[in-house]
């Protein structure tokens, strides 16, 4: 239980890393770059550590997962925080438009 906190303040603190930087590199108050969605997880929409991430400015898709199986240097596998790249999203052109992967 102590080791799930910890991950969890580590990847807390890297977010608001990633958002302080966004912030500062668009150089906007109001919105940074990157945006995070909570995803309903499997412990009844209660959020179960997921998290949809937008690139604002180049439209690409990451999910966040607190508990992926994830392969480590040496080939072992663990469940751990991890991203997964979703691909690319193109621009609308209208309100209530389905947006498609962009193929890579």
């Amino acid at each position: 239980m102590k080791g799930r906190a910890m991950r969890r303040g580590w990847m807390l603190l890297g977010l608001l890393a990633l958002s302080a930087a966004a912030l500062a590199e668009d150089g906007r108050a109001g919105g940074g770059r990157y945006e995070a969605l909570p995803l309903a997880g499997a412990d009844g929409g209660k959020g179960g550590g997921r998290a949809l991430i937008l690139d604002t400015r180049d439209g690409h898709v990451w999910i966040w997962s607190e508990n992926e199986l994830i392969t480590t240097p040496d080939g072992s596998r663990r469940y751990g925080a991890g991203f997964i790249y979703q691909g690319k999203l193109r621009p609308g052109s209208q309100p209530g438009e389905m947006i498609e992967p962009q193929t890579r």
